[in-house]
């Protein structure tokens, strides 16, 4: 949760390479590891070839799940008594949470903390228009401080 928030520069570098359906997972440094594999995504993730992004491509309204065919509007997200707004992106993607000291908790928040994790893994993008068909998701997770 030390970066989960909107406005965050970390997710927006993210959410600016997903302009196409592309599976993302949020994973822990506590997370399950990869079948046939005594590592996870984390672990594997520090020798992976790192991206750049321009900085001029512009951060989208929606995240969508071309999986589910429904997607987070980030306007509608409430900001905690502190002002921050939880972003959807690394909750929704979330694999290991609860195993970290840093972690998002039930007991904390406030909203449907089971949508945490639940698109671990699917195709999501992130864009100002909604494809034809897709349904909105009340994403009303608040973290209390």
């Amino acid at each position: 949760m030390e970066h989960s928030w909107i406005g965050n520069e970390f997710i927006e570098v993210v959410e600016r390479v997903l302009t196409s359906p592309t599976r993302v997972v949020w994973a822990g440094d506590y997370a399950d590891s990869e079948p046939g594999s005594p590592s996870n995504l984390f672990n594997k993730a520090k020798t992976a070839t790192k991206i750049t992004t321009p900085d001029e491509i512009p951060v989208g309204r929606y995240v969508i799940n071309h999986d589910k065919r429904v997607y987070v509007d980030k306007t509608t997200v409430v900001a905690n008594a502190s002002g921050f707004a939880m972003h959807p992106l690394p909750v929704l993607t979330a694999e290991g949470n609860g195993r970290g000291g840093g972690d998002l908790r039930q007991e904390s928040t406030t909203g449907n903390y089971a949508l945490v994790g639940t698109w671990a893994r699917a195709r999501i993008t992130v864009a100002d228009t909604v494809p034809n068909g897709y349904r909105g998701l009340e994403f009303d997770l608040i973290e209390h401080w």
